[in-house]
């Protein structure tokens, strides 16, 4: 019996190694059924509209809406009122127009029109289509009815969109991620003061937000981003929230095995916190997945208000009086993130597995619109709640 369960067992190992050796595919390859279908049989499985069902992009939905200059309409699918939107496409409408997807090499190139038909899909076209992607949920062919394209044409209009948004506005000062100067910083500690008396050095608050993920078919890549405390996967990222609702400070595209604090640790930003601090002496308020025992300038919120340190009855008193202001504070963080996936039910879905750049390219993107939104929308809670004064109408203040 022993002798016939150690061929057994030299078997299976063989058969593994043989196994492990061989090249990954993924499980979309294997599968030979498709690949049998008739031409009728594989239009039917489709899940996408021909263009015999679809309005031109003249006569399309999205063209009424633009044609309104109606600020609800466009908060409601682009989330931006018309202004703004008119400002965007100011600096969008040349890298539309100076750039091509139809290249040859399927790379997106600099092109000038010299002769032959212009494109149908203008710079509005293709902003609206990527402000409105970031606005809904589930597959493209609802996109398809409201532009009017087909869906070879909508998938390349949305990925040269996102690309030429990024490129655009990287270094916008109304999108791009960036500490602000120390002045602006003192105004984030005197709105935080006005709340949370105790905390009138804090200027950020700081929490992570993990985004599910589909499956990979290797497990070796999928054990990177499993987490097994919700038993799923996931790309985790840190963001920092400023009191005018701004993000100064993000790392995202991490795999989600990995500790929020971890992932501040390697996106660099406790050192760039500790940099603010030695500058202006301003704190961040973080919860207790972030260690602060060597970190004076993390405001750690903590459950238990009963353990203290300080020496006297005063002191403790005042300790906990901090703990419980600073786990207020603390909610402005999740306001924020609450902010980022109510504006972007796109990032409710769940990511597709890939390893050519589009989900880092996409979180980008978000990112950069969350800012400009909160700028020039301001339709944001932490805004809202800490710099009211910032939504007021400056004609109401004027007087003759």
């Amino acid at each position: 019996m022993r002798l016939f369960d150690s061929i057994l067992l030299l078997c299976l190992a063989r058969r593994y190694s043989r196994k492990k050796r061989r090249p990954y595919k993924h499980s979309r390859y294997r599968k030979d059924f498709f690949k049998r279908l008739s031409i009728e049989e594989r239009r039917r499985r489709y899940r996408k509209i021909p263009r015999s069902a679809l309005i031109p992009l003249a006569l399309s939905p999205w063209r009424k809406l633009l044609a309104s200059r109606n600020d609800q309409a466009f908060i409601t699918m682009t989330g931006f009122d018309c202004e703004s939107f008119d400002r965007i496409l100011e600096k969008f409408g040349p890298m539309f127009s100076g750039h091509t997807p139809f290249d040859a090499s399927g790379m997106i190139v600099a092109f000038e029109y010299v002769s032959g038909r212009k494109r149908e899909v203008q710079p509005a076209d293709c902003l609206g289509l990527v402000l409105v992607w970031t606005r809904t949920r589930g597959p493209l062919n609802v996109l398809q009815l409201v532009f009017g394209l087909t869906y070879t044409n909508l998938s390349v209009y949305l990925r040269f969109g996102i690309r030429l948004f990024v490129e655009t506005f990287r270094h916008d000062p109304l999108a791009s991620v960036r500490i602000p100067s120390a002045e602006t910083i003192e105004t984030f500690q005197d709105a935080f003061a006005v709340r949370h008396p105790l905390l009138n050095d804090c200027w950020a608050t700081m929490d992570g937000l993990k985004l599910y993920l589909q499956q990979s078919g290797n497990c070796e890549i999928q054990e990177r981003y499993y987490n097994g405390w919700t038993h799923d996967h996931y790309v985790t990222s840190v963001f920092c929230f400023c009191p005018d609702g701004t993000i100064p400070i993000a790392f995202f595209n991490v795999p989600g095995s990995v500790h929020d604090s971890q992932v501040a640790e390697f996106g660099n930003i406790y050192n760039r916190l500790e940099e603010v601090y030695l500058s202006t002496g301003a704190k961040c308020c973080v919860d207790s997945a972030f260690g602060n025992v060597t970190r004076e300038y993390l405001y750690k919120s903590c459950q238990d208000l009963l353990g203290s340190n300080a020496p006297t009855r005063e002191e403790r008193l005042l300790d906990l009086q901090k703990k419980r202001q600073a786990t207020s504070a603390r909610q402005t963080a999740e306001w924020g993130m609450r902010g980022l996936q109510s504006s972007f039910p796109r990032l409710k879905d769940r990511f597709v597995y890939e390893e050519r750049g589009e989900r880092r390219i996409t979180l980008k993107m978000l990112v950069l619109i969350y800012n400009m939104r909160a700028r020039m929308v301001g339709i944001n809670q932490i805004r809202n709640t800490y710099m009211p004064h910032l939504n007021r109408d400056a004609n109401n203040d004027v007087q003759f």
